[in-house]
């Protein structure tokens, strides 16, 4: 292994390599946390626990979000975990691949452009397939699905909006230009 490999995303799943501790190659179940302690669940995707056995490569830059591969140094390594690849599919969040679906982009598109949006506060720049005018004529799914995809987004990448509003009714400061520039 190369000493460079550690804040990397792994080639591939399941495949275990070592430093002066060992290091195995996984699939977030969930948003983690660079240096986050970690465990497998039972289909073999890392999630977050405080006593886990392992800890999100701490120098990986950025929250790891769900279903991206990152590098899990081992604090106990016995011998007897399974470190295979994962069992099941990736998941996607429904409501952000809807709105994804709708712009005519890829997930890891839209969830660029979502970070692009909240960095510079302005509009990302459009990467779909679709003519922007074709999204005009359903404006009402965007202004529908507006508020559920900041909040799903939210959640997905560990980001915190602040709160207009009070502790018994939030209003949450989401962004208020489009997506995409043009839309």
């Amino acid at each position: 292994m190369s000493k460079n490999s550690l804040g990397t995303k792994p080639k591939q799943l399941g495949q275990k390599e070592s430093i002066d501790t060992c290091i195995v190659s996984v699939r977030a179940s969930c948003a983690i946390e660079p240096g986050q302690k970690c465990i497998l669940n039972k289909d073999r995707e890392a999630v977050p626990n405080g006593k886990g056995f392992g800890i999100a490569d701490p120098y990986h830059k950025g929250t790891i979000l769900r279903n991206e591969s990152f590098w899990m140094l081992l604090v106990n390594d016995d011998g007897s975990i399974d470190f295979s690849a994962p069992t099941v599919e990736p998941k996607f969040n429904q409501t952000i691949k809807s709105a994804a679906d709708y712009f005519g982009v890829t997930y890891d598109q839209i969830m660029e452009a979502a970070q692009y949006v909240v960095d510079h506060d302005e509009p990302a720049p459009y990467p779909g397939t679709k003519e922007l005018s074709e999204l005009d004529e359903d404006e009402d799914f965007w202004n529908d699905e507006c508020y559920d995809f900041w909040s799903e987004w939210g959640e997905e990448v560990n980001y915190e909006f602040e709160n207009m509003g009070t502790e018994c009714c939030p209003e949450y400061a989401h962004p208020e230009c489009s997506l995409f520039a043009g839309k």
